[in-house]
């Protein structure tokens, strides 16, 4: 067990310094730089008085050195596209919105799934079954951004029209933009939240019904076990192996933050920095998000990896 946990550590620091060195020649290697981006209005001595201040006229090899360097100590440098602000200081501030839309999806989507999944196989070809097929189709096929338009002129604009003309009030229960109370929150992560519903709903149904059929679970039953404890602690527990692997790759992928669902709803996430910094050439800005997001998307799949062991006593055992 030690020994694993020790290569997973170890295999996840080398794919993030993979990443990080990737992200720098790659960045490097776009024409142009962070000064100049489409328009020539600085002059050629303000570009190199700033090249040169920002070590942007060294050689490649002691820029990448000293990138290593401020990387390994927690500084990602300044943003050229955001007033030279702090980039760690963008994502302190950033970020925890982006965590919190995150969160909230991927905990909707979680507990959504999992129990849509499981009521679809305990019911195979019923309503509820085709109800979960009807959901993952919808989650996995419609844009993100047409259900949010969808919500937004429903919920949002429809239902506050309708509140208005019944009890007189402009009170909105499902407000369509900006991030402030818990009202705020539910369109978007109900609409960020519903391709995971729609994938963990499809492969936990799948999943289910191939253990279902195991001999172990016949023999439970055959030994006047309850349904239910044959369900939660026999079906359940071993369904729930695949649908971890891939939740693992879920949780980078949502909690991060979506671009689309932040624009949309004028939610001050951090995924707009990212895209404008690379539309902006702002080197020390997207290398640092992209380390950043390497960090914590590896992390969570790290996370994953060891929870296969709480999950599964086999792979305790494993040699």
């Amino acid at each position: 067990m030690r020994n694993y946990i020790i290569k997973r550590i170890l295999l996840a620091i080398v794919t993030i310094f993979v990443v990080m060195t990737l992200t720098f020649f790659i960045m490097h290697a776009i024409p142009g730089t962070p000064f100049r981006t489409g328009n020539d209005t600085i002059s050629e001595e303000s570009l190199a008085v700033l090249m040169t201040r920002y070590g942007l006229d060294q050689p490649l090899y002691k820029q990448y050195l000293k990138y290593v360097g401020n990387i390994l100590r927690g500084d990602f440098g300044v943003s050229t596209s955001n007033g030279y602000r702090s980039v760690t200081e963008i994502i302190l501030t950033a970020f925890p919105i982006s965590a919190d839309l995150g969160i909230r999806a991927l905990i909707f989507g979680t507990i959504a799934g999992i129990l849509l999944g499981i009521e679809a196989s305990l019911h195979r070809g019923k309503a509820v079954d085709h109800l979960s097929t009807v959901i993952a189709i919808i989650g996995i096929s419609v844009p993100s951004f047409v259900l949010g338009t969808v919500l937004q002129t429903v919920l949002g604009l429809g239902l506050s029209g309708w509140v208005k003309t019944v009890f007189h009030t402009d009170y909105q229960l499902f407000p369509i933009a900006r991030w402030q109370s818990f009202r705020y929150t539910l369109i978007p992560s109900f609409v960020l939240g519903m391709g995971t519903v729609a994938s963990l709903a499809r492969l936990m149904r799948t999943s289910m019904l191939d253990v279902i059929d195991q001999d172990y679970i016949k023999t439970a039953k055959s030994k006047g076990i309850s349904g239910w404890a044959i369900i939660w602690k026999h079906e359940v527990r071993n369904a729930l192996m695949p649908v971890v692997t891939v939740l693992g790759r879920m949780i980078g992928g949502v909690v991060t933050g979506s671009y689309i669902i932040e624009s949309q709803f004028a939610i001050p996430g951090l995924g707009k920095y990212l895209v404008n910094s690379i539309t902006a050439r702002d080197y020390t800005m997207t290398m640092g998000l992209t380390v950043f997001y390497s960090i914590f998307i590896v992390a969570s799949m790290l996370l994953v990896d060891l929870l296969y062991c709480v999950i599964d006593p086999r792979v305790r055992l494993a040699k």
